[in-house]
């Protein structure tokens, strides 16, 4: 009977995680062409940047509370999969972000030391 509960937990755990990383295996399944475009655009917009004294590769975009996705929640540093799906779920029970302040209500953040919860809040944007 153990076995069974094992298996199960096993296979509900795969389940659980999948959808979480199934864009990173569309992402990764690019040909080198599409990667080498990529490439190519990136530097010359960072190329047009620098001509003007700025350059993008610099600059940080902030990630919305209120409308990303798991996937764009989890690439903001201090965020893992299990905290970007407790943002999402606190937003879908609750509404959307007031200010970011609201971001200490949701599960996983409640006890983060104020150092961690700062730095994650200067990532992120409510709109």
């Amino acid at each position: 009977m153990s076995f069974y509960r094992t298996l199960v937990a096993a296979v509900a755990a795969i389940a659980l995680s999948t959808p979480v990383f199934a864009d990173d295996a569309a992402n990764a399944a690019q040909t080198p062409a599409d990667n080498n475009q990529a490439v190519q655009l990136a530097e010359g917009s960072q190329q047009m940047d620098s001509t003007e004294g700025q350059s993008t590769s610099t600059e940080q975009t902030k990630v919305n509370l209120n409308n990303a996705t798991v996937k764009e929640l989890m690439k903001v540093k201090g965020i893992n999969a299990a905290k970007a799906r407790a943002i999402v779920a606190y937003r879908k029970k609750n509404g959307g972000f007031k200010s970011v302040d609201d971001l200490a209500k949701v599960k996983g953040f409640k006890k983060m030391k104020p150092e961690t919860m700062k730095e994650i809040q200067d990532q992120v944007t409510v709109e």
